[in-house]
């Protein structure tokens, strides 16, 4: 037997009355995995950067600065 054929045969044996609660925890569970499946540009939208407001056009200036004061 496949793996659906032995979720359906477990499925066949559950209540009708519990059905719902079965089909609502399944509803969850492929909710969350599908949310999951988030392209990278997404997730590179969440990445904050605590700095300066102009740390990308006066990078070079900031990173030496930091060199200067760790000697």
């Amino acid at each position: 037997m496949t793996v659906k054929e032995l979720i359906q045969a477990e499925i066949d044996k559950i209540p009708e009355e519990e059905l719902n609660n079965l089909y609502q925890w399944i509803k969850e569970f492929t909710d969350k995995k599908n949310s999951n499946k988030k392209g990278i540009l997404s997730q590179l939208k969440q990445i904050k950067i605590q700095g300066p407001t102009d740390l990308s056009m006066n990078f070079d200036k900031y990173s030496y600065q930091e060199e200067s004061n760790n000697k």
